[in-house]
């Protein structure tokens, strides 16, 4: 299609270009309330690719080319949930045991920057391509917490937003699917997958952004 490219990076080309890569989760009840805080950051940088071109009417003067890709991307998200139900597992063994079904609908604003830069040196001249963008979508969504067990919970999460209101993204979507193991009275343990496809219109050009992969994380409980 006229006017579009497509990228996809392996999950060993990342680690092998990663630069730096944080991610901080909050979380913060007050009875059915919550407030959850998101953030994630990471900068990502190809190695230098080299080449020798040849320029001229007669392709007879050498010249050395180099390209370097470069990737800054931060996402930030604040939400409000509120708690629509909180019952025995249906798997529960006994009538008021531990075990519990909880779910939320949830609220709020992700913020979304990256630059996506190339940058190219033809001889002595060097050129960098890339501008920031940055927007912010609304966002709605609900999450489920399921009991396995008195320390094995499955998680489920998942959201719609932008809804091409402003400059906010044309549509988005994000879900998150976890398992989590309590070790001890403050630590959590979770292995899980995060997947989230962003589209949004920039004058003439559309942006299609997929991020996916697994992670694994330590919460810590006040």
């Amino acid at each position: 299609e006229e006017g579009s490219a497509t990228s996809r990076i392996p999950f060993s080309d990342l680690l092998d270009n990663l630069n730096v890569a944080a991610m901080l989760r909050a979380r913060a009840n007050f009875d059915k309330l919550s407030i959850v805080f998101d953030g994630e950051y990471f900068d990502l940088e190809s190695e230098t690719h080299r080449q020798t071109i040849r320029l001229g009417p007669q392709g007879n003067l050498e010249v050395e080319a180099s390209a370097k890709v470069k990737l800054v991307q931060y996402i930030l998200e604040l939400n409000a949930g509120y708690q629509i139900f909180d019952l025995d597992a249906p798997y529960s063994l006994v009538r008021g045991d531990e075990l519990r079904t909880r779910g939320e609908l949830y609220a709020g604003a992700r913020y979304l920057s990256m630059k996506p830069e190339i940058e190219v040196q033809v001889g002595a001249q060097r050129t960098d391509i890339g501008n920031w963008e940055s927007w912010v979508d609304g966002v709605v969504g609900a999450r489920l917490a399921f009991d396995l067990s008195e320390n094995v919970a499955l998680g489920i999460q998942g959201d719609v937003g932008g809804f091409d209101v402003g400059q906010s993204s044309k549509f988005a979507w994000m879900q998150i699917t976890s398992l989590s193991w309590r070790y001890s009275d403050s630590l959590t343990l979770a292995l899980g997958y995060k997947f989230l496809d962003v589209e949004r219109e920039v004058g003439d050009s559309t942006i299609e952004l997929q991020l996916r992969g697994p992670f694994i994380a330590t919460f810590v409980r006040f």
